[in-house]
């Protein structure tokens, strides 16, 4: 039998070394105070000549000097950094939200922690503890509604938080929501104004408190519009998970059912886009077929139909109330009161209006 015989030749490895404030102040013949005050953005509070500024930072910089960031945190008491948690971040709702966020917090100069929880309240659970062992300040949340249990924990021991676009009515906590019964209500009243006589109320995640408030408002317009027996068959429920193949499914049946549908409410962004591709797919001419409305817009919409209503939310005012919400409460800690922010969505008549 053959054997191998392996040569290992000499290897030479490089252990390089992290560069320490200590190393600097050596370096440079200074106190490791002063390099640590003009490294953190301390100098020229602390008296330092702009010349011996430049020099600690040119140094660091030649060196590849890096901060212990966690080491900071712990005895600064604050990391500078926030966590975000939102169900889904390919939605091009929450893909805006949480470039909104990002960009006042950055003007804050403070760093956003992005975690998605797949709408899975048990994930959400478990982000919250990660970023709460991560020393994040202040946590701001899109929540599942499945499981509260995180946010009843981040109450209890009176953590930094925000809840935003979704909230739970029953719990005293920071909110930045919007009024979605009444915006419901006004895309709906504007479609009986239109003529339409029976109108399909698409909608999804009905576990949720804030799709409960749009179904309300559209059965109040209802009644005030004088169908007084709304129509429960009309109210289509679609499977968020498999919303893309449960869309075309649940309007074969409402065609089934309702031959003479002559508008349609989608309450939200996903679900007209959805329908729109029924409507293409099945060679229906649904730009002079329908009244169509919409809680809320996304791309291609405007293209697709030009004509459609829209209770557009103002994202980037709602991220910029939602982080500097959580800005306020980190700055205030105990003494903070908690309160809810109601953003109002613009009303569109058209795209073409």
């Amino acid at each position: 039998m053959n054997r191998l015989k392996y040569v290992l030749k000499p290897s030479i490895y490089f252990c390089v070394k992290k560069t320490s404030i200590k190393d600097i102040a050596a370096e440079l013949h200074l106190s490791k105070a002063t390099i640590s005050w003009i490294l953190s953005g301390q100098g020229e509070t602390k008296g330092f000549s702009k010349a011996t500024i430049k020099r600690v930072k040119e140094y660091a910089e030649s060196v590849n000097y890096r901060p212990n960031l966690l080491a900071r945190s712990l005895s600064k008491g604050a990391s500078n950094t926030i966590g975000l948690i939102i169900p889904f971040i390919s939605d091009t709702f929450y893909a805006q939200l949480t470039q909104a966020i990002e960009q006042e917090a950055a003007r804050n100069n403070f760093v956003l922690i992005v975690c998605t929880s797949e709408g899975n309240g048990d994930k959400e659970n478990e982000l919250i503890k990660i970023l709460k062992s991560k020393q994040v300040d202040g946590i701001i949340i899109a929540p599942t509604q499945h499981s509260p249990k995180g946010i009843l924990q981040l109450i209890q021991e009176k953590y930094p938080f925000v809840l935003v676009d979704r909230y739970f009515p029953e719990l005293q906590t920071n909110a930045v929501i919007v009024d979605n019964e009444n915006c419901s209500l006004n895309i709906t009243q504007f479609l009986i104004r239109k003529g339409c006589k029976k109108i399909a109320f698409l909608t999804s995640d009905t576990q949720l408190y804030v799709m409960q408030e749009r179904q309300k408002g559209y059965l109040e317009a209802l009644k005030q519009g004088g169908i007084q027996s709304a129509d429960y068959s009309l109210i289509i429920e679609i499977d968020r998970n498999n919303y893309k193949t449960d869309t075309p499914q649940k309007m074969e049946q409402l065609f089934k059912q309702h031959l003479d549908v002559d508008g349609f409410f989608f309450a939200t962004h996903y679900l007209a886009m959805e329908a729109i591709r029924y409507f293409i797919n099945q060679n229906i001419e649904y730009k002079t077929s329908f009244h169509m409305g919409c809680f809320h817009e996304t791309t291609a919409l405007d293209v697709l139909a030009p004509t459609m209503c829209i209770s557009r939310m103002q994202l980037d005012k709602i991220g910029v109330t939602a982080t500097n919400l959580i800005l306020e409460n980190i700055r205030l800690g105990q003494d903070f009161i908690c309160r809810k922010e109601i953003i109002e969505n613009d009303f569109l008549p058209s795209y073409n209006a």
